[in-house]
């Protein structure tokens, strides 16, 4: 078998890359080194000023610049909540408040109290009034199983066994809570019957 030949130049490319990846490495890590050196001098310029033209000596005329644009501080001046609060105001827009403003009052400290509404007494749990809500109750547990009784004709229908079985389980369940509601109904009308009306 014979082997193929290598490249011209193949070598010498390699070199070239060997040297070339770290220059560049190099080369992006320092701007991005003097980006970050220059970056807070280009934040602390004020907005409104234009490019001003640059001293002959910018380190010796900036500090003093400074000094005679800012108030002296006292000692209790300088905590660090102010200075935060300072630099905040820095980045601020500040809008005066104008004549048809509504300045919001400070919530107090101790609200007072919610008043409800009163409760209205409970009717009183008559026989009567017994009746009226066991045949609510049976009323809508009736139409429940109606409804189950629906469901698991289509199960049975669709061949759904495992659905079927469930809904027979819960249709047992209200049957026989129904016959007991039942059996009340008879109770409470007999002692409805008997109770005085209401006033």
């Amino acid at each position: 078998m014979s082997e193929i030949p290598p490249k011209e130049g193949s070598p010498k490319r390699a070199q070239a890359w060997r040297l070339a990846v770290p220059l560049i490495g190099a080369a992006v890590l320092l701007a991005f080194a003097l980006g970050a050196l220059r970056g807070p001098l280009h934040q602390e310029r004020p907005v409104n000023e234009g490019p001003s033209s640059s001293p002959a000596h910018p380190t010796s005329e900036a500090p003093r610049a400074q000094a005679a644009r800012q108030p002296p501080r006292t000692p209790a001046a300088s905590t660090a909540p102010q200075a935060a609060a300072e630099h905040e105001s820095l980045h601020a827009t500040v809008v005066p408040v104008g004549p048809e403003d509504e300045i919001p009052s400070a919530e107090s400290p101790n609200p007072l109290p919610q008043v409800n509404d009163p409760i209205e007494p409970e009717k009183p749990q008559t026989a009567r009034w017994r009746l009226g809500k066991t045949e609510r109750i049976t009323e809508l547990l009736d139409r429940d199983v109606r409804r189950l009784e629906l469901e698991r004709d289509a199960a049975v229908a669709r061949g759904d066994a495992a659905e079927r079985q469930r809904l027979d389980i819960l249709i047992r369940r209200e049957q026989s809570r129904l016959t007991h509601l039942r059996e009340d109904l008879v109770k409470l009308a007999a002692q409805a019957a008997v109770e005085p009306p209401e006033p």
